[in-house]
């Protein structure tokens, strides 16, 4: 199985157009996008741990991980028939 993430990324090696207007450029920027803040998040939470391996750092970064599991977790069957 493979994340959301990945599947658009795969689909955009398909088709790598730059003036193709819609499809998985645009679809994986949006998701990128709206997933800014916990991506700086889970950046802030690793290099907190990096530097410090601290018991709280580290459950910073595993909550930040969690966050973003449904857009780099694998995703099951159910979800991939949404698409």
């Amino acid at each position: 199985m493979s994340s959301l993430y990945d599947d658009l990324s795969e689909k955009l090696k398909k088709d790598p157009r730059l003036t193709k207007r819609g499809g998985a450029r645009y679809d994986l920027s949006l998701l990128l996008f709206n997933a800014r803040d916990s991506l700086h998040e889970l950046w802030e939470a690793a290099d907190r741990y990096v530097r410090s391996r601290d018991t709280e750092a580290f459950g910073d970064l595993q909550d930040a991980v969690e966050k973003l599991r449904p857009l780099f977790g694998e995703r099951s069957d159910r979800e991939r028939a949404h698409e």
